[in-house]
């Protein structure tokens, strides 16, 4: 539980990161990938500053990757129609070093020192590819018909969710291969498109449209993000609107994505009752990186004790046990308090009017390097009690 998440941002025009999820990751995950782009790598020098992504990089924590390739929708014209294909480019364009140095530039104002602080930054960075027959796997996927309704009724229901799509169907009018050796196609659909576009027009975002190229690029690159999580083997937080395709192909991924962020949701509202969330805080600029940074300074036995939670039981009952009770401050041995531990948490309970058996709990738990600082006075509660709740409490200037 709470072992790595990748941070990915699909709408690369978007200039800001959100730093507050970062924050929140960094609290809870052993280790957060972000995957960086031009317009978010200023946010990370000036909000986060190298010095801490290299500590955070060297501490294991947290790390950085660019992209070496991308996922695009290629068009091209077939009779009076357009045929649209998957394609994974490789450009110079995912070049950071230039939109690095000049971050750095404008900060220190020195050549010399900006192609250093460069340096640093990339030797902290890593590229990421798409694993390897990834662009045959997309063009598999664009001619898969039963995997193109579902991600259909997706799409059309994001702009029109009243819309009773039941009755949805969608074929390959016509395929083609392209000069740039991938496969496009022609495609078509009971509900036409553009009839939507012209009956619905008003419900639409401004500059948004019902179109087969958008729809190729959400359900190409949500296969993108199924990809990164997959190579990574970790959880993956992308842009909202890809999250239900993924939903729809992996409910199982999801599933554990989903229950992650609930995990999270359930504990701030225990353990820190009457405040805002932290990623609200963050995001909200009552709290800076710079100020967070001095609680995750001190997240390290915390962060343990969250990752050695057995899977199958609720943050909320693990927690509540674990703070709710007196601290063991026990002179005997540690192997004999060994025993009696999880009885004085309230596990034993707990698993039993759960109907979970207990030996496995107990014996994979029983060895937790953990229980040695559980024992002599140690509790997650002392983390949150004394450096969490007071960074949220606090009062600013702005504040009455």
């Amino acid at each position: 539980m709470f072992e790595k998440i990748f941070i990915k941002q699909n709408r690369i025009s978007d200039n800001s990161i959100d730093l507050g999820k970062l924050c929140e990751s960094l609290l809870f995950y052993s280790q957060t990938n972000f995957l960086l782009d031009k317009f978010t790598i200023e946010q990370f020098i000036r909000f986060v500053g190298l010095e801490k992504l290299k500590e955070y990089n060297e501490r294991g924590f947290l790390k950085l990757y660019f992209r070496n390739s991308a996922i695009g929708t290629a068009q091209f014209p077939l009779g009076t129609k357009n045929a649209f294909g998957p394609m994974v480019t490789k450009s110079q364009a995912f070049n950071l070093e230039e939109y690095i140095y000049k971050e750095f530039l404008e900060i220190t104002n020195s050549n010399k020192q900006s192609k250093t602080n460069t340096k640093e930054f990339l030797d902290i960075c890593s590229p990421l590819e798409y694993s390897e027959g990834f662009q045959r796997i997309l063009n598999s996927e664009c001619e898969d018909i039963k995997l193109l309704n579902s991600q259909l009724k997706i799409y059309i229901n994001s702009y029109l969710p009243q819309l009773d799509l039941s009755d949805l169907t969608i074929e390959i009018e016509n395929k083609l291969s392209t000069p740039l050796g991938t496969d496009a196609f022609v495609y078509r659909s009971n509900y036409d498109l553009d009839e939507l576009n012209e009956k619905y027009s008003e419900l639409f975002p401004v500059g948004h449209s019902l179109n087969w190229y958008s729809f190729i690029l959400n359900v190409t690159e949500s296969s993108g993000d199924i990809n990164i999580a997959s190579q990574q083997e970790s959880e993956i937080y992308s842009d909202q609107n890809h999250t239900v395709y993924i939903q729809e192909r992996f409910n199982e991924l999801i599933k554990r994505a989903t229950k992650s962020t609930v995990n999270i949701q359930t504990f701030e509202s225990l353990a820190l009752e009457n405040y805002k969330p932290i990623r609200e805080t963050i995001n909200s600029g009552e709290r800076s990186f710079e100020e967070f940074s001095q609680i995750i300074d001190k997240s390290f036995e915390f962060r343990e004790w969250l990752k050695q939670l057995d899977g199958n039981h609720a943050l909320l009952n693990e927690y509540y046990a674990a703070v709710t009770k007196e601290s063991w401050i026990d002179k005997k041995p540690i192997k004999v308090l060994r025993m009696g531990i999880f009885t004085g948490l309230g596990f034993l309970g707990d698993l039993l009017a759960g109907g979970i058996p207990i030996g496995s709990v107990v014996s994979s738990a029983s060895d937790n390097f953990l229980i040695p600082k559980i024992a002599k006075g140690w509790r997650p509660n002392q983390f949150i009690d004394n450096q969490v709740k007071p960074f949220l409490s606090k009062k600013t200037k702005y504040d009455n």
